[in-house]
């Protein structure tokens, strides 16, 4: 199991990252923002946990945690001395899956930890299918009648979150919160463009995607998770 450690205050982060080997977690530093973005793009997929300050130079916590979210599905627990309520939700909203304000117990950090990284290794085994239409979490894969289906980055997040959820209806403002984050500031109608090409992707499967006019998206279809 693996965890990144990213906080610009070299004594915050030499205790983390000792924490965190003392129990056994292979564990990487970075100082700064641009550091954690290489580490982020060679062991991305092997790293299961990012502890992420906010405040750092390069690039900030929100522009890591951004990146993370886009292209890996890497667990991140933001821990920074920012304690008010709008960065608690600004946190969350942006895709972070848990917040802990400086400073920290160190028993409270361990389990927060421990837990996300759990919740990480559960979604990384499930598969799920709808007929002969397969999402893999772990392969992060689509197939149909078991042949791969090549999606972008951003249509196979859609298929995931969609099947997930299937028969929610998810408002364009929920979508845009779990797979652009909150800091995104672009026109919310990519979200109808993405829908339009993962329908093309998947061919027979298009019409389980169902529009509901002025609202958002569903996935319309049993989906049992392998």
């Amino acid at each position: 199991m693996t965890i990144l450690v990213v906080d610009d205050d070299i004594r915050i982060n030499e205790l983390l990252t000792d924490i965190f080997t003392m129990e056994g977690y292979e564990t990487y530093s970075a100082f700064d923002g641009e550091q954690a973005l290489k580490i982020i793009e060679k062991k991305g997929k092997s790293i299961d946990l990012i502890v992420l300050d906010v405040m750092m130079p390069e690039f900030d916590g929100w522009e890591v945690l951004s990146f993370v979210k886009d292209n890996t599905d890497c667990k991140v627990l933001m821990l920074t001395a920012l304690t008010d309520e709008n960065s608690e939700v600004k946190a969350i909203r942006s895709g972070a899956d848990d917040y802990v304000p400086k400073p920290f117990k160190r028993a409270v950090l361990l389990e927060r930890a421990k837990r996300l990284i759990s919740d990480r290794r559960k979604e990384q085994s499930r598969k799920y299918q709808c007929e002969s239409l397969v999402l893999s979490v772990m392969e992060h894969k689509v197939y149909i009648d078991e042949k791969e289906v090549k999606l972008t980055q951003k249509e196979f997040n859609l298929l995931h979150l969609l099947m997930k959820n299937s028969s929610i209806v998810l408002t364009r403002e929920a979508i845009l919160d779990k797979i652009w984050g909150y800091v995104y500031d672009g026109n919310d109608r990519t979200i109808d463009t993405h829908i339009k090409m993962l329908r093309h992707s998947i061919g027979d499967y298009s019409d389980k995607i169902r529009t509901v006019r002025g609202v958002g998206y569903s996935f319309e279809g049993e989906v049992k998770i392998l």
